[in-house]
Parts: C-alpha cells; structure tokens; sequence
C-alpha cells in the first residue's frame, strides 16, 4: 500500500488528536508542546495530501500556522487556540471561504 492510500483510507488526524489526548492525560505538564504537535502533524497531513493531488485546504494552513505559533511561544496556547477554533468553525459553517 502506498502512502496516497495509506493517508486517505486511515483516519490519521483522528489517530493523532487521540494519541495528544492521551499524553495530555498522562502528562498535563506536557499540554502546550502537545497541542502544537497535534497541530502541525494536521496541517502536514493537509499538505501531504496537496503533494498528491488534493486541494490546499485551508483548514491545513491554519491548523500548521497555529501549531508553529505555539511552539514558538508556548505563553500564547490559550489565544492561539481560540482564534483556531473560531477560525475553523467559521470555515466550517461556511461563513469563511478561500
């Protein structure tokens, strides 16, 4: 199996926000370096799936901006979240298109 199927058949977004759920349980102290893993592993697996053939999604973009972000500056997690989810929600409902 190759690796376009691999990523469209299995759910990899969703294997990774349980795995960041577990350690965030497991080590709290843990939960700033965590989310910014959990989102940059989202947006590469955005890009990755542009690299062979999909659309850019934008959901991607913001999800890997958002992880940098917090890496950088882990003070900044609750803001960057936040404007995440609502940026994401309004893509979502359709209010935000790009």
């Amino acid at each position: 199996m190759d690796l376009v199927n691999t990523i469209q058949q299995w759910p990899l977004p969703a294997i990774a926000a349980m795995i960041a759920g577990l350690v965030v349980l497991l080590v709290p102290r843990a939960l700033n370096y965590t989310v910014a893993a959990y989102l940059i592993l989202v947006g590469a697996f955005g890009l990755l799936r542009y690299f062979y053939g999909s659309p850019v999604s934008t959901q991607s973009v913001i999800a890997l901006v958002a992880g940098v972000l917090v890496l950088i500056k882990p003070e900044v997690l609750s803001y960057v979240v936040g404007v995440y989810l609502i940026l994401i929600g309004l893509l979502q409902a359709g209010v935000l298109r790009f």
